[in-house]
């Protein structure tokens, strides 16, 4: 099983990329607009793909204030691009892990409550895109009565589960037969169960949840705009059309095991987003785009971000600090929900956030 779980990314990643350059190769002319494009798009693209690296420091603020840590903000957007670096360039989830032991060495900030407050914000998170998802699916049948069951129901079925669990969390969740899913799920409710005594903070991770599905909508939008692209009736893709599109791609999340959901993603969004008049050229097109610019941007910043970061590795030695996340406690009714520091290794995958770019995976 250990060695299955090693090779299948692997074996995934090779078989979309494989699928992805066939494709091209078989369609290269509907790909040749990418040197049309003017470079005040591009530049837009990348303001707002920072934009969206921002939000994702945000989250992390947001979720370690409640433990007694004010993250500045070069602090915080210099582990949010570093993080997102890592997680498409390094092996072993090199990004998802600097983050955790940047805060522990830096903070002496204990995994398990770090964890315990992920785990809270992707339900939080998934919760706002779905239902957002939902709203306009219904919204885009009423204007051009067209529809897709099969992404309805999945929506539909994230909305209701994430609902069920934010409202109404079970202390236990035995009666799942799978182990892995039950572990998964038992860490998501454990933070849930702590971090919806912080009104607050839930309140802030809503926010900023919505924010992110505003913004990576917007990418989606100016990167469509940028290729001209029309659907078959000759009308330009709209804002709405690239919201359901963005949401899709989300979806990628969900079955992420290779590096930031590479291939998954673009074939998810190749082979649902017909019925919103975007072919298989147009989607992929988009996706490649929202890639590169995304890598670009990370790879103009990180040479600063890592060197913030190594002085402030310099500056501060937290040997003597008390360890963080005890003041945390007021928010739990029973501290024995806390997560087990060793799930640090099933849970700090970052390629996973709360709806940053199209499709969610940056």
């Amino acid at each position: 099983m250990p060695f299955i779980r090693k090779i299948l990314p692997i074996a995934v990643l090779l078989a979309c990329a494989f699928f992805i350059y066939s494709y091209v190769r078989s369609n290269l002319s509907d790909f040749t607009k990418v040197t049309e494009i003017s470079l005040p798009y591009v530049l837009l693209i990348g303001c707002v793909s920072l934009a969206i690296l921002v939000v994702n420091g945000l989250f992390l603020k947001v979720l370690t204030i409640g433990f007694g840590i004010d993250l500045s903000f070069f602090e915080y957007f210099s582990i949010s691009i570093i993080t997102n670096f890592g997680n498409i360039f390094l092996p072993m989830k090199g990004g998802a892990w600097f983050r955790a032991v940047y805060l522990k060495s830096h903070y002496n900030f204990d995994y398990s409550y770090f964890l315990s407050s992920l785990a809270a914000s992707y339900l939080v998170g998934f919760n706002i895109f779905s239902v957002t998802a939902m709203a306009c699916l219904t919204l885009f049948y009423l204007y051009s009565g067209s529809f897709n069951l099969p992404v309805g129901l999945v929506f539909l079925g994230v909305a209701a589960f994430t609902s069920w669990a934010i409202f109404f969390p079970p202390h236990s969740l035995k009666w799942i037969p799978i182990t892995w899913v039950r572990e998964r799920a038992d860490q998501v409710l454990s933070g849930w169960h702590i971090m919806r005594k912080s009104p607050k903070t839930v309140a802030n991770l809503c926010w900023l949840a919505a924010l992110c599905v505003f913004l990576g909508a917007t990418v989606t939008w100016l990167e469509f705009a940028a290729f001209k692209m029309q659907d078959p009736s000759g009308q330009d893709i709209g804002f709405l059309q690239a919201t359901i599109f963005t949401a899709i791609g989300s979806l990628a999340l969900l079955v992420s095991i290779t590096p930031a959901a590479l291939g998954i993603k673009e074939s998810l969004l190749m082979f649902s987003s017909q019925f919103l008049g975007i072919s298989q050229s147009q989607a992929l097109a988009v996706s490649l785009l929202d890639r590169s610019v995304n890598v670009v941007v990370l790879c103009l910043f990180f040479g600063l971000a890592s060197i913030y970061i190594n002085k402030k590795f310099k500056i501060k030695n937290p040997g003597n600090l008390p360890p963080r996340g005890h003041g945390y406690r007021k928010y739990a009714a029973d501290s024995s929900t806390m997560i087990s520091a060793k799930s640090v290794n099933q849970f700090t995958d970052s390629r996973i956030h709360p709806g940053p770019g199209p499709g969610g995976v940056r």
